[in-house]
């Protein structure tokens, strides 16, 4: 009887461990605990908050960050199973927002108005929002209710082809935001995916991280890109796809890409002289034909209105001021010697000094090939640059950082990694729904990014 007992006892036993779930360890209790608050956050910060409640906001977005930060740089006994659960979680985070309207940033309204345009047979550059106003021109989509929340209206769009051909496949389609951010979802999944594949690999300068997860992960790429609509993930996608292409010794296919990073935001064109520097004269040639050529060919439909963006243009450097750094200062300095505010000199010179200090860069500095260890690379070079740009310029939104995070991934700097949560300081703009900066917070921001830097770079030279 004894032995029939124990027999039974342990059938039951076997029978129960194949039935029954086995209890999750700590270290998965985590993981889900963690999934589930990151999943919150996003719901909370892309469905629920506005940016005027801004004391909500950077609580919420500071505990994000703070996740974040734990979870990719202090958290120990990371596998390679985890690693790709969160960055699975990174992607799945950004789905949760494709069915959000864009609560922090109302630039979508003028995506929508182009691609009404567009899908109704106008040239969306031919004329301002305001032309049909006045001349009570009403296509279908374009209504005096989308107008009024324009936050432009008096300015020809400044959108390059490839957001233009995604604003009017969303109107054709009638999806709406929707169709953009099912775009740009799929642009964020494929620089995940560029982040983590093997030929990058050399860039995993930050211990057993990949840079992917540290991409998937960060809050101002997840609710800037998919979360608020902004195309800078288009570009970003495309020029890690250029990248990917020169450490492969495929030029022309880099060239393609740097056209359609173009025709998303017209930024890389900045890096052409330092890409040429980098790949030396006869393949550097090769690349900017097939750049220029590809460009003529997406840019084709704008040729007849060229000077319309650049009126757009010149009001951005003249008029547009956001979060600015070093440009404050020198307006500052311009107060106290000619009273009163110097921005439309200021600007366009700043920007002329921009170009000839990304010219210097090229033409002072020739920088070995993708080489192994990777010690100071094109990468390194387009941040410098960027960096540049970005610190003399009199507009920094919060999604403009995006793009000098995803190249600090191919280097080993993280100056730009802390400027993805400082940045978020910069919607007190918005605070109870007046537009006023405080520069207690905008010298908070680049105080500590400024002191980060210095640190960094003292800390990379005794290395």
């Amino acid at each position: 009887m004894y032995s029939l007992c124990s027999t039974a006892s342990k059938r039951i036993a076997v029978e129960l461990r194949y039935l029954c779930p086995v209890l999750p360890t700590s270290e998965k209790i985590i993981r889900y605990a963690v999934s589930l608050a990151l999943a919150g956050l996003t719901v909370f910060l892309g469905y629920f908050v506005k940016r005027s409640d801004f004391v909500p906001f950077i609580a919420a977005y500071g505990a994000f960050f703070g996740l974040y930060v734990w979870l990719v740089f202090f958290r120990k006994n990371k596998s390679e199973t985890e690693m790709r659960w969160f960055v699975g979680l990174g992607i799945a985070l950004r789905v949760l927002l494709l069915f959000s309207v864009p609560n922090l940033s109302d630039d979508f309204y003028r995506f929508l108005w182009d691609g009404y345009l567009t899908a109704a047979g106008f040239h969306p550059f031919a004329h301002p929002p305001i032309y049909f106003i006045e001349n009570q021109v009403f296509p279908q989509g374009i209504t005096p209710e989308l107008f009024g929340k324009l936050n432009s209206p008096n300015y020809f769009t400044v959108y390059p082809p490839v957001c233009q051909a995604v604003f009017a496949a969303a109107a054709w389609t009638g999806g709406g935001v929707f169709v953009m951010k099912l775009f740009l979802l799929a642009c964020e999944v494929g620089t995940i995916r560029l982040l983590y594949g093997s030929t990058f690999r050399k860039f995993q300068t930050f211990g057993k991280l990949s840079p992917s997860l540290l991409y998937a992960l960060n809050p101002l790429v997840i609710l800037e890109i998919v979360g608020n609509c902004h195309f800078e993930g288009a570009m970003i996608f495309f020029l890690i796809a250029g990248l990917r292409a020169l450490e492969q010794n495929k030029e022309g296919r880099a060239a393609i890409f740097w056209a359609l990073a173009t025709a998303s935001k017209l930024l890389p064109l900045m890096f052409l002289p330092i890409v040429w520097r980098w790949l030396g004269w006869r393949k550097g040639l090769i690349f900017n034909a097939v750049f220029a050529g590809v460009c003529l060919f997406l840019f084709a439909p704008l040729l007849p209105v060229v000077p319309n963006i650049l009126s757009s243009l010149d009001l951005y450097f003249q008029k547009f001021q956001f979060n600015a750094s070093f440009y404050y200062l020198f307006r500052a300095v311009g107060f106290w010697r000619k009273g009163y505010d110097t921005g439309e000199a200021l600007g366009p010179m700043l920007g002329l000094a921009t170009v000839v200090g990304i010219f210097f860069i090229a033409c002072k500095y020739k920088p070995h090939r993708f080489s192994k260890p990777m010690r100071f690379g094109l990468a390194d070079y387009l941040l410098l640059a960027l960096m540049l740009q970005l610190s003399l310029s009199a507009t920094v939104h919060p999604w403009y950082v995006t793009v000098p995070f995803a190249l600090s991934l191919l280097t080993k700097w993280r100056f730009p990694i802390v400027w993805t949560g400082l940045v978020a300081l910069s919607y007190s703009h918005y605070a109870g729904g007046f537009f006023q900066e405080n520069y207690w917070l905008i010298a908070l921001e680049y105080g500590v990014l400024w002191l980060f830097i210095f640190w960094e770079t003292r800390q990379n030279r005794e290395s």
